[in-house]
């Protein structure tokens, strides 16, 4: 065998190719067809959406299932199918309240390990239980910041506090929380459920993630998560993995039996929030985002970013009923007809007060 030559073992893995990474990103996204599913079922299935800008769940729910409502999404955080909490890299997300726990397991124990060697001095489970009878009645963040700044060695910046009970306890954000239009003080109280084993949560995190942004690196996975690799290693050994590679020898990692389209299936324009999970779930985005694009560095900003053929090739945002494209790319005049389409789609529905609706800038 000359040295050019792949190993045996390596040899029998399929290479995936950039195009169908992004065809398999979007069809596990339910960005080629869109579901019908009640809004906790759909999260329960994408992951926790990204809720740090309180319409973006809405706007993500709207480009991927039909017939969907804000009022649907509403009154299922109302009854308790959907709660908003700091789960992945401790930003808010709204979760279906079944896995909630799975994912503030994992996100948990990894920052704890942080947490311990930050306050050696205080006994975990004396502060969990004496924090956990506070939060007997819901608290804001200003009572939290002067209830938790009382234990010794607590970092004073306004925002240590809050991570600091964050971490220790899985706490919720009360309705309405989570609506629409968001609210400025939020009420938190510890999630009533248990918290799932390390090794059950991992098993659902893993399995969850794999299924809507697969195949993936172990990188991605942590990107995505904020949770080391190495809290995976059991889960990914239990399961039934199956590995691919990419086009830079890096392995990726699925299940079986989950969809892989061809590249050259059709991907229709898709109008997506602000940081939209398709964004921020791997370490290596060019599966969505073309290399050229990413010094634009539209995840930081959280600029709403329109898809073509899968990748992002604008930005957007809503002017009273008009909503108005900031193309990064040279748009096909082919796609145009169906951007608009889509474009006007997505502007009743962020505007649903008006019979004005346009979509400008292509």
């Amino acid at each position: 065998m000359s040295d050019e030559e792949d190993p045996p073992s390596l040899a029998l893995v399929r290479t995936l190719t950039r195009p169908e990474l992004t065809a398999a990103l979007a069809a596990r996204q339910f960005l080629i067809e869109r579901q019908r599913l009640a809004p906790a079922e759909a999260i329960r299935r994408l992951t926790p959406l990204q809720a740090q800008h309180p319409p973006a769940p809405y706007v993500a729910l709207a480009a991927r299932l039909d017939a969907f409502e804000r009022g649907d999404l509403e009154a299922a955080i109302d009854v308790g199918e959907v709660a908003k909490s700091s789960l992945l890299r401790l930003t808010l997300h709204l979760a279906a309240t079944t896995e909630l726990g799975a994912y503030a397991r994992m996100t948990r124990q990894a920052r704890m390990r942080q947490w311990r060697r930050n306050h050696p001095h205080l006994d975990e489970a004396e502060v969990a239980e004496e924090l956990t009878a506070w939060f007997h009645r819901p608290r804001t963040n200003d009572e939290i910041r002067e209830r938790v700044g009382q234990y010794d060695g607590v970092d004073p910046r306004p925002s240590a506090p809050i991570a600091f009970a964050r971490i220790l306890l899985p706490l919720v954000q009360l309705p309405p929380a989570g609506h629409w239009k968001g609210i400025r003080r939020p009420q938190f109280v510890v999630d009533p459920r248990p918290l799932p084993s390390p090794a059950e949560a991992a098993e659902l995190v893993l399995t969850r993630y794999l299924t809507v942004f697969g195949p993936a690196s172990r990188k991605d996975l942590a990107a995505w998560s904020l949770v080391p690799q190495r809290d995976f290693a059991g889960a990914s050994a239990r399961l039934p993995i199956v590995s691919y590679r990419d086009e830079k020898g890096t392995e990726l990692l699925d299940l079986p039996g989950l969809p892989l389209p061809p590249a050259s299936i059709r991907l229709p324009p898709r109008f997506l929030a602000r940081w939209d999970q398709a964004l921020l779930a791997h370490a290596d985005r060019d599966r969505i985002i073309p290399p050229d694009l990413q010094p634009l560095k539209l995840t930081l900003s959280g600029d709403q970013t329109l898809t073509v053929n899968g990748l992002v090739a604008a930005s957007w945002k809503m002017d009273g009923p008009r909503l108005v494209i900031t193309p990064h790319t040279d748009i096909p005049r082919s796609a145009r007809a169906a951007i608009r389409e889509e474009g006007l789609r997505t502007a009743r529905f962020c505007a649903p007060g008006s019979d004005r609706h346009d979509v400008v800038g292509i």
